[in-house]
């Protein structure tokens, strides 16, 4: 199965933001390097930006020219085995959205705008297969089974199992259109809603969701927007991440430019402050659907 490129993960991403600050210690430039260990200026710059990884060997080289103290050497190379192992999700790589996943799996907190169905993070597994149904009623059902385990362990590896083991404080806006809208039967409805309400009644939870009643008159920049979510992370060298999910993964788009995610992030705030505050209990129950 074909896969679209998921770039890179964030352990390797730390380590090469973590290389870029050592040479700029030293006082080093690019070019500098390069002509030190013979190799052209883009190499160390793509090991920099986590587009490719050093061997072992040449990443002492790199240490070296950086006069890195001794003690500090093993953390360096340690972190480079980190990198470069296979993700939790490697079972299921055929099916992972493996740039999203990966993000989301490192971050302390996300932030979640959810237009027209819930975001996967929040879906229970009835509600998601019913999803699956809907979109490619003939997807083979060996592949569907794989999705609906990946989307377990993702929200277990995310946002943690809701029992006082939650992992990044996920905070979630949503429309309340979207809570009434059916998907699945009326019984699916019912526990997606009852899954909710535990999680956001749940004082260890650190999953929060705001909904917009109908008929306020929320900014039509963040309606037209679609799904997205705004990422958080404590690694250095990590900035904040927006990613616009689509339909289909190739259609996903994830950015680091800060000035698109604080764009997205004000049309957030002041969509938020049309809905009752974060952990008010949800405008419809597991009755509504009765």
């Amino acid at each position: 199965m074909s896969q679209p490129r998921s770039g890179p993960t964030v352990a390797l991403r730390c380590f090469g933001a973590d290389l870029r600050r050592r040479r700029e210690a030293a006082g080093m430039t690019l070019q500098s390097v390069a002509e030190k260990i013979k190799k052209d200026r883009v190499t160390p710059a793509r090991w920099e930006n986590a587009e490719t990884v050093p061997n072992p060997r040449m990443v002492g080289v790199l240490l070296d020219l950086y006069e890195t103290p001794a003690d500090e050497r093993a953390e360096v190379l340690r972190a480079l085995a980190e990198a470069k192992k296979p993700g939790w999700w490697h079972p299921w790589r055929e099916v992972a959205e493996v740039g999203v996943i990966d993000l989301e799996s490192a971050a302390t907190s996300i932030r979640s705008y959810a237009p027209g169905v819930l975001p996967d993070l929040l879906q229970t597994t009835e509600y998601a297969e019913a999803l699956m149904s809907l979109r490619n009623p003939y997807e083979d059902p060996a592949v569907r089974r794989l999705r609906l385990e990946l989307l377990e362990a993702r929200k277990e590896h995310t946002i943690g199992d809701g029992n006082g083991r939650d992992r990044a404080g996920l905070w979630v806006l949503l429309e309340e259109a979207t809570l009434r809208r059916r998907v699945g039967g009326p019984g699916v409805m019912a526990r997606q809603l009852d899954y909710l309400e535990s999680r956001i009644a749940d004082v260890r939870s650190s999953v929060a969701i705001q909904v917009i009643p109908p008929r306020v008159p929320h900014p039509l920049a963040i309606s037209l927007c679609g799904h997205l979510e705004i990422l958080r992370f404590k690694e250095f060298g990590m900035g904040e991440r927006l990613i616009q999910i689509g339909l289909h993964p190739s259609m996903t788009l994830i950015t680091d430019d800060s000035d698109a995610v604080e764009n997205y992030r004000m049309a957030v705030d002041v969509t938020s402050g049309f809905a009752p505050p974060r952990f008010t209990p949800l405008p419809l129950t597991s009755k509504d659907f009765g």
